[in-house]
């Protein structure tokens, strides 16, 4: 295969998984969920002959048209016209998901994840154009098979309302990666569908795979000839060899690789995001690369296992976020007390340790920053959880409310003390070993608010030392969530503390509902952006199934058009 090609994107069923028909008794007995969420009186038998005479409709005129609709047209126009059309919309993607499963067995094919990560890491970018009814089925697929993060783009002819072999559906992925379809390959089982529309979109090359078809097949239709004809994945092994590795990157803060056709941002990305999304770790740091991120953040999930075998000098680390590495899981020591708000000496002294580990990997890879979770006040939480049941389901003027929160501030302000003494004493020891190391302890606000610190209590920390050995690591989520509480005015940290911020933590918020990608919540960034210095560390934290590839690529772009973030 030619070394021009930089991107593989595939077809996903007869090409990635195999379909199995049902027979007519599996098709009445799964359909019985159906007739119970419509309330219908049909029989089962006559439920199954209904959706099956009228998918057949739909799927020639989808034919005829290259259209697809989505789940809700598809069932209030073709699959269930006649019942009330409020209830099949509110229940359309849950009647298609049981509706395909009824119809058919999916099955991913054995070496589909082999062949997936092997590409990958070879250095091809990889996407997905698939022509189905389902919205859900392929990200819920790759996310059994933690390979979501992968995959720059994931088109579903029934999202994008256009299906193979309208050469759009392959184009509009190469515009989404920025990628040229000349250096691309298409990877499908048939060629009317996939050859054609490879071929219409200009792509370099198509591939079928096929335990049947030869090329002599194509001798009466060469427009629909592929290049290369394949039984088993495997064998894209043999096509598309290593890639060769990109020049170095010189830039001041870059993590020395060139990553192809995205550009390059003054940022990082958590391995928060990293998890179930990849199935191992430096999968991530890759991605991470392609995607524009300069630079890498390991969190508190991060453990000596999973870095074990990297090459951890080929990466760029702005900031260690303590307790890495996490050999001992941070839940456990949040259960255990073992933090530096813990009011017995040898459990204030575990959690104390585990930040001293963070700050020799902080200098072992040159991060500048290792971002501190200060502890918090031992009581009863219920009361914050119920606090945040009452939010959710808008009760936040009721009495009951207003009461609850009360006793969370009084219960807080009676059991504080003994806690934040011990942050303070913790803080001092932890100076003491980083300064020589030149690593700087970044206090982060938090999102409970039980922990420490809250507003006023930052000033007391800060004041221990200058801003160079002691700095606010402002959570952008965190400070939006617990003003929607009714806490703390979100602006009220940045005003207060604007100046002494070492990093940030970039996600977004809706409700309470924080670690989204942010331009995709509620937090209104152009009221953040003119509070950060510029030198301060700008760090991604997503949920690990919170966002796909694409989607935290566009919230680079928002953040970029905001003026957040720089291109090297």
């Amino acid at each position: 295969m030619t070394s021009t090609i930089e991107a593989v994107l595939f077809d996903m069923g007869g090409t990635l998984r195999r379909t199995i028909r049902r027979g007519e008794e599996e098709k009445r007995h799964k359909v019985v969920q159906i007739l119970r969420l419509l309330g219908s009186g049909l029989l089962p038998a006559e439920l199954v002959h209904l959706l099956s005479d009228r998918l057949a409709a739909y799927k020639q005129w989808a034919e005829e048209t290259e259209v697809e609709l989505n789940e809700v047209d598809l069932w209030t126009r073709w699959m269930l016209p006649d019942f009330p059309a409020e209830l099949v919309t509110r229940l359309a993607v849950q009647l298609n998901d049981i509706w395909r499963d009824a119809v058919n067995h999916y099955g991913v094919l054995p070496e589909t994840k082999e062949v997936i990560l092997t590409l990958f890491r070879r250095g091809y970018r990889l996407g997905l154009i698939s022509n189905t009814t389902s919205s859900v089925e392929v990200p819920r697929t790759f996310a059994e098979l933690e390979i979501s993060g992968c995959f720059e783009v994931v088109i579903l002819s029934c999202v994008l309302g256009k299906r193979k072999p309208n050469p759009e559906t392959l184009l509009s992925a190469t515009k989404r990666m920025g990628i040229k379809p000349e250096k691309c390959v298409y990877v499908g089982d048939r060629p009317g569908r996939d050859v054609k529309a490879s071929r219409s979109a200009g792509f370099a090359s198509s591939i079928i795979i096929s335990d049947t078809l030869t090329l002599d097949n194509f001798s009466d239709e060469p427009s629909l000839k592929p290049d290369h004809i394949i039984r088993n994945l495997k064998e894209l092994h043999t096509l598309f060899p290593a890639r060769h590795e990109p020049q170095k990157d010189t830039h001041p803060g870059g993590n020395g690789k060139v990553p192809g056709d995205s550009p390059l941002y003054n940022v990082s990305l958590s391995t928060t995001w990293a998890f179930h999304n990849f199935p191992a770790l430096e999968d991530f740091f890759r991605m991470a690369n392609r995607l524009g991120f300069a630079n890498l953040e390991l969190n508190h999930q991060v453990n000596s296992e999973m870095l074990a075998g990297i090459d951890l000098s080929r990466y760029h680390f702005s900031s260690i976020h303590e307790p890495c590495p996490a050999n001992t899981h941070a839940d456990t020591m949040k259960v255990q007390d073992w933090l530096i708000s813990s009011t017995d000496e040898e459990r204030r002294t575990l959690g104390v340790n585990a930040i001293l580990n963070s700050i020799r990997m902080a200098s072992d890879l040159g991060a500048r920053v290792v971002v501190i979770h200060p502890g918090m006040v031992i009581s009863d939480w219920s009361d914050e959880e119920l606090l945040a049941n009452l939010f959710n389901s808008g009760q936040v003027n009721s009495q009951e409310y207003r009461n609850t929160k009360k006793r969370l501030i009084d219960s807080r302000a009676a059991l504080v003390k003994p806690h934040l003494k011990a942050v303070k004493k913790s803080l001092l020891e932890l100076l003491e070993f980083s300064e020589p190391l030149g690593i700087c302890l970044g206090l982060e606000n938090r999102y409970h608010f039980k922990e420490i610190p809250v507003l006023d209590e930052l000033e007391e920390l800060l004041s221990l030392a200058s801003p160079d050995r002691i700095g606010f690591w402002y959570d952008v989520g965190h400070a939006q969530a617990l003003d929607r509480l009714g806490f703390f005015l979100h602006e009220d940290w940045l005003k207060r503390y604007g100046s002494r911020i070492s990093g940030v933590h970039l996600h977004d918020v809706v409700g309470i509902s924080d670690h989204r990608p942010p331009g995709q919540g509620e937090i209104d960034f152009d009221k953040v952006v003119g509070y950060i210095p510029a030198d301060a560390i700008r760090t991604f934290e997503l949920k690990p199934r919170s966002a796909s590839p694409e989607q935290v690529k566009d919230s680079l772009h928002f953040l970029a058009e905001k003026g957040f973030l720089k291109c090297l």
